[in-house]
């Protein structure tokens, strides 16, 4: 009886480590299997992030590099407006579009859909803390930067410049159907030091939106090739 309540024993320890075995290896599949939906879940977020940096980095280049009306084109035609202006040259009808240019700014288009999908699953879905870093930076303070940085034009202009089209221009589209800014009275705008100071003004948030629309280029440049070595 003692030898068979000893294999009995020996038989419940087996059965019981093989049931303890049996739950540890159904436990790391279910594990490795969870583990795979949420990688794939992170590679499915971040292959759509890097979509929609691609598309605002086109937006960026569309209003920084636009064959026209674009905003290097506007920091040009300010430059060349004030310099014709205080050097007291002579009225030329090409100097129309660069008045017309003066309000060529654009705002950007992000598209963001890929970050408010990870927001909504939670930002620890992207392993990698450098990447979930730059992701969480550049679509709030570099998005907000730029925004801000537009809307300062935009106050510029329609704080005192849309004045002076107003009351000093008007407006003629040539026989080529483009607009045209021609000056009233160019001579009397020589003298207008109010004007060119307006003019120096418009033209330094040019600039300043300008160099923060680069930043913000470069970065997101650097941001989709950093994702796409992760994901590689």
């Amino acid at each position: 009886m003692e030898n068979n309540t000893s294999k009995y024993f020996k038989y419940a320890v087996g059965e019981i480590i093989l049931v303890v075995i049996g739950i540890l290896i159904a436990l790391q599949i279910n594990n490795w299997n969870e583990n795979k939906k949420v990688k794939e879940k992170e590679r499915q977020v971040l292959t759509e992030i890097i979509s929609d940096l691609e598309f605002t980095i086109l937006d960026l280049d569309r209003v920084i590099n636009k064959r026209t009306n674009s905003l290097n084109k506007t920091i040009s035609s300010i430059k060349l407006i004030i310099n014709v202006l205080e050097t007291n040259k002579q009225y030329h009808d090409s100097l129309a579009y660069n008045f017309r240019n003066i309000n060529a700014y654009d705002d950007i288009d992000f598209k963001i859909s890929g970050y408010q999908s990870l927001i909504s699953v939670g930002t620890d879905l992207v392993k990698n803390t450098e990447i979930r870093s730059a992701i969480g930076k550049f679509h709030t303070s570099s998005i907000d930067n730029t925004k801000g940085s537009f809307k300062e034009v935009h106050l510029d202009f329609y704080s005192y410049m849309i004045d002076y089209y107003r009351k000093k221009f008007i407006t003629i589209i040539d026989e080529n159907s483009l607009e045209k800014i021609v000056p009233i009275d160019f001579e009397a705008l020589k003298n207008d030091n109010e004007y060119i100071q307006s003019l120096k003004a418009f033209l330094s948030v040019n600039i300043g939106y300008s160099e923060t629309l680069n930043m913000v280029k470069e970065e997101a440049e650097q941001l989709k090739k950093k994702i796409e070595n992760y994901l590689n």
